[in-house]
């Protein structure tokens, strides 16, 4: 049951990200966040459609590659290049004199983690470990069948 709600989840949201209104952008990366995937767009957009089937594009699966080393590759070059992204940003704006602080305070990703760090303890604070497992359960199912699209 989690599998249909996550992988309809992601389908929308990936829909929803592509279309020009802030609106839609918003409620496709909500669809996201629910399992902690806020930076999709981001990454999606800035990295994925520019490195489409390159050795670059993090969300391009190598061949012979396994489904399992692809999540863990995709996962972690994903944040990543977000992260790195939002450096390069942040030092375009303030040069290469930006402070660690700008650094981390001003990028979008340390956002994105207080969000995700927030709706764990919300769930712990309702409703208990029990649910947070749940949740851990969806996050996965949700990052596979986006993954394995």
């Amino acid at each position: 049951m989690i599998g249909m709600f996550t992988g309809m989840s992601c389908t929308a949201g990936h829909e929803l990200i592509h279309k020009r209104s802030f609106a839609n952008k918003f409620i496709g990366t909500v669809s996201f966040t629910k399992y902690f995937y806020s930076h999709f767009l981001d990454e999606h957009v800035q990295g994925h459609h520019r490195l489409m089937g390159t050795t670059e594009d993090s969300a391009t699966s190598r061949k012979n590659e396994s489904i399992w080393m692809f999540i863990l590759r995709e996962f972690y070059s994903g944040h990543r290049n977000s992260w790195n992204r939002e450096t390069k940003r942040i030092r375009t704006i303030y040069g290469k004199d930006a402070s660690y602080l700008q650094l981390i305070v001003q990028n979008k990703m340390t956002f994105y983690f207080l969000i995700h760090l927030s709706i764990l303890v919300i769930i712990y604070e309702t409703l208990g470990l029990a649910s947070v497992k749940y949740q851990f359960a969806y996050t996965f199912w949700g990052i596979f069948f986006l993954d394995l699209a």
